[in-house]
């Protein structure tokens, strides 16, 4: 046999032996799923969470009570009215879990006699338990509204999101709603959800609370799959089968609803690229025959990553057309764990859309400060809160002190042209390695990270 012929394929097996060497030891990471450790059931009434119902005037409640169905329901009362003393009833549907570890009856129920600008109280009843009253008001029918949007949390348990949450809720009580970019929860396991409805605490039972699915809501394996916990925490998905259905979208967690002049619009970009076919169908389709003035879209991965190029590339080549062929104009992004506000702006006339990614997270990764970013942020936790009207989106953008960070104003007039005017140019961009960063990470990673932000601010001198 020829020498060369000997040398070429002895190399081609070295090649191939330590590509196998490196998959096996990258096998955990990419596809492996820690165990989850066992838990105990709840034997009451719990992790009582408000969301969008059926109809943009019902209300759905979700809770977790116990491994065996029991007979349940929600009784309500409109207590701004005479007839305080008539309650309505929701009987509720239940599905027991089997997690990994164990199991749980999830519980929903949809209110449906409610009125625009009305005030209610409600309450579960779930086996021989019954819970405390809680209230709420239902919004008025006029246009202007605001809503809250926080990126990752991926909390530790015990961790500190709960606070920044309250106080933010506290600070904002004209909030219609709330809005996550995914990653509530660090593994798809009984304790992080613990840890979440801890930080909601009541919270959760007084105000419309949504969210994508993130990456940590998904089990890893060859083919990702979302773990059942969240649709049944978050059963808005389960909604409208049949027209998903006629997509090819039916396994996918998408959603769309208005409020007021906007209406938004949720993708699942955790799945595997070729379920992107069919959610891209989807959102062309329901794009083209909204007739609301503002389209807003919510997503966990960057449409334009932040860590370079090659980074969310099949995201960008099946959604970025899209999005900009039909006129959407905000994006609503988490995974990166950095704050990053895009818009590309010609005399002060916005390319649309406006891309936004944030986190809540007290974990901060590294990015190489690729792309059109008009504002960077770094170590800390940030929330925004926009306020939404016919004519105009105001974007604030908090910090976990709740000063303001960022503040952007789109204004739309009747013939659809977009303006954007920068109100946040002026306010110094916190660019630093956070705590975290320097005590989870290794030196030579800290090092890297600190350069790179010395060689970005040289290059804005």
């Amino acid at each position: 046999m020829n020498r060369i012929v000997v040398i070429k394929r002895g190399v081609v097996l070295l090649v191939l032996f330590a590509l196998t060497i490196w998959v096996v030891s990258r096998w955990d990471v990419w596809f492996g799923n820690p165990p989850e450790p066992s838990y105990s059931v709840m034997q009451s009434p719990s992790r009582i969470l408000m969301t969008n119902g059926e109809l943009p005037n019902h209300r759905t409640i979700t809770w977790q009570h116990d491994s065996i169905i029991q007979s349940a329901c929600v009784e309500y009362a409109d207590v701004s009215h005479s007839h305080y003393d008539i309650l309505y009833v929701a009987k509720a549907n239940a599905v027991t879990f089997e997690s990994r570890s164990g199991k749980s009856t999830f519980y929903r129920a949809n209110m449906t006699e409610l009125n625009e600008g009305g005030d209610y109280k409600y309450r579960i009843c779930s086996g021989i338990d019954t819970t405390q009253w809680f209230e709420f008001s239902m919004p008025k029918s006029d246009s202007l509204f605001s809503f809250l949007f926080f990126g990752d949390v991926q909390d530790e348990l015990n961790g500190s999101f709960d606070s920044l949450f309250h106080q933010a809720m506290l600070k904002n009580r004209d909030r219609a709603f709330v809005l996550f970019a995914g990653d509530l929860i660090e593994r798809p396991m009984d304790k992080y959800w613990a840890e979440v409805f801890r930080s909601f605490d009541t919270l959760s039972a007084t105000c419309p609370i949504l969210s994508v699915p993130g990456n940590h809501e998904y089990l890893k394996g060859v083919t990702r799959r979302l773990e059942g916990r969240f649709p049944l925490v978050f059963p808005y998905f389960f909604q409208d089968t049949l027209r998903l259905k006629e997509f090819g979208v039916l396994d996918n967690s998408l959603y769309t609803f208005s409020r007021g002049d906007a209406q938004f619009f949720f993708l699942d970009s955790n799945r595997d690229f070729w379920n992107y076919f069919a959610q891209r169908t989807w959102l062309k389709n329901e794009l083209r025959k909204s007739d609301k003035k503002w389209k807003v879209v919510v997503l966990h991965h960057p449409v334009h990553s932040v860590k370079g190029f090659f980074n969310g590339l099949m995201v960008r080549l099946f959604f970025e057309d899209v999005l900009e062929d039909y006129n959407v104009d905000v994006v609503l992004q988490g995974h990166e764990h950095v704050y990053a506000r895009s818009s590309s702006t010609i005399t002060n006339e916005l390319k649309e859309p406006l891309y936004l990614v944030t986190y809540s997270s007290q974990k901060d990764y590294p990015m190489k400060f690729y792309g059109d970013v008009a504002k960077w942020g770094t170590a800390d936790r940030y929330y925004q809160k926009f306020e939404v009207s016919f004519d105009s989106i105001v974007m604030n953008t908090y910090t976990s002190s709740h000063e303001l960070y960022d503040k952007v104003v789109l204004i739309k007039d009747d013939s659809g042209k977009l303006v954007m005017k920068d109100l946040g140019v002026d306010i110094p961009q916190r660019i630093e390695v956070s705590d975290w960063f320097r005590a989870n990470k290794r030196e030579k990673r800290v090092k890297e990270f600190e350069e790179s932000i010395e060689k970005w601010k040289k290059s804005q001198e």
